[in-house]
Parts: C-alpha cells; sequence; structure tokens
C-alpha cells in the first residue's frame, strides 16, 4: 500500500495568521504548531540561504519524532549553476542534519533551463554530486515532459517533480508521471493564470484554492500507481490556502 505524505511549501507565513494560525502565536512558534496538523514541510528558505546547523537542530526540536522534512537546493545548484565543492559541503551538511527526518532533496530550475546535451549532463552531475540523498528535479520548461528525460531519471535514480500549474503554453503539462518506484514528488502551485506572469507582487502568482474535483483528479491518478510513496506539497500559500487544499487532499486519498 503506498504512503502518502501531505503538506505545504513552507509554514512562516505572516498573513496565515487568523487563517490558520492564531491571532497572538509567536512566529517561533509557527512550526510547532503546524506539526500539529501536517507531518511533513518542504523547507523553500534554503533556496535563499543556507541555514546554520543550529536553525536546524531548533526545527527538529519543535516537531514529533516520524516528522519529515523535504528540503529545497540554494540557488546556487539550480539557477547559477557554477557550485565550488565548499557550497557543496555547507549544502550536504545542512541535508545530512535533518537526518532521519529528512526527506526529498528538491532542486527546483527556471523556465530558462531549457533542454540541452549541456543541461542533461549538469542534471547527471547534480545526482552524482548528492548522491547519498533521495532527489527530485522540477522543470519549469516543457521540453524536459519527454520519454528519454524520462528514462534518463530513471537511470540516475532521480523522481521527477509533478506539477499543477496554469495551463500556459511553454509551461510543464499537468501530468503524473513516476521515474522511480520507490518516491514521487508533486507540488501544487495553483491555477491563477492571469496572475502567472503579470503581478504586482510574487505571491500573487499562487493566489489561488483549488476545488474538491479538481484535486480529485490527481487524487485519481496517484491511487492508481504502484509507487511506494508519495510527497505533495502545496505552494498556493496566500491567506492559507495551501494549508486548506492538503487537507483536502488528505482527505481524498484516505
Amino acid at each position: 500500500m503506498s504512503k502518502y505524505i501531505v503538506g505545504t511549501s513552507g509554514f512562516s507565513y505572516i498573513d496565515w495568521k487568523g487563517f490558520f494560525y492564531p491571532e497572538d502565536i509567536r512566529k517561533s512558534d509557527f512550526l510547532w504548531y503546524y506539526s500539529k496538523h501536517f507531518r511533513t514541510t518542504e523547507i523553500n528558505s534554503t533556496y535563499y540561504l543556507i541555514p546554520s546547523l543550529k536553525t536546524v537542530e531548533s526545527m527538529i526540536m519543535k516537531t514529533p519524532k516520524d516528522f519529515i522534512f523535504s528540503v529545497k537546493a540554494n540557488q546556487i545548484f539550480t539557477h547559477q549553476r557554477e557550485y565550488t565543492r565548499e557550497d557543496m559541503s555547507k549544502m550536504k551538511d545542512v541535508i545530512f542534519a535533518f537526518d532521519g527526518k529528512l526527506g526529498v532533496v528538491l532542486f527546483q530550475f527556471p523556465h530558462s533551463f531549457h533542454r540541452n546535451p549541456k543541461n542533461e549532463d549538469y542534471i547527471k552531475k547534480l545526482r552524482e554530486d548528492f548522491f547519498e540523498f533521495d532527489v527530485a528535479f522540477e522543470f519549469r520548461s516543457y521540453e524536459w515532459f519527454s520519454d528519454a528525460v524520462y528514462n534518463l531519471l530513471r537511470d540516475i535514480d532521480a523522481s521527477l517533480v509533478c506539477v499543477d500549474e496554469p495551463r500556459i503554453k511553454g509551461l510543464p503539462p499537468s501530468v503524473f508521471i513516476s521515474t522511480i518506484k520507490k518516491f514521487a514528488y508533486i507540488r501544487f502551485h495553483g491555477r491563477n493564470a492571469e496572475k502567472w506572469y503579470e503581478h504586482n507582487k510574487p505571491e500573487e502568482r499562487y493566489d489561488y484554492l483549488y476545488s474538491q474535483d479538481e484535486l480529485k483528479e490527481w487524487a485519481d491518478r496517484i491511487k492508481k500507481s504502484d509507487t511506494s510513496k508519495f510527497f505533495v506539497y502545496f505552494n498556493n500559500h496566500p491567506r492559507a490556502q495551501a494549508v486548506k487544499n492538503a487537507k483536502m487532499f488528505l482527505e481524498l486519498i484516505s
């Protein structure tokens, strides 16, 4: 029987007060409160800044023994793509620090990361450099969604990140592909097509609340899969809509 690990992409949003967090809660208690509702979260702050080991230790202490953290790799590995051995060592130290609570290491590439031989080789190199961990690659360009790429990921034991986002030309298709049997990784970004490119603030892109029917499409797909484990994260975070949809999704797959 498959195992479903469902949560939100990030948890430290101030605008969740009143929608999910109590109004009087301290920000330092967000994770403790969050872990009473979900058993996993995706750490996105690591994309911007590699945290101290003390910060990781604090996060571990605030969560139950069976809580799971998936960790997004720093942007130097996905956007700048000119990392040193020292960069890799710092990132690995943080990942290792999560120890038994580590889920998957997520590498999210920009839309400008197109499929070509050079970038395919880069994917292979990343996998080799982070061989100790379960990894998932998220591509923002539709070019990566092909049988040849799925086979490449199978060969290097990496999971393709399946995404749900606006049905806009050039973006990845809304498909479920499990490239390895061990686990699959799914991210819900919302379907706010109007604000995807035209927005005043970045968070407007993710301002969307999924309907039960929209989530049921995905629940029905993955229930048919023989993949052992599913990591599912909701990134439609404005006003805690991700929390509502994550709870809704848990009900649909239970």
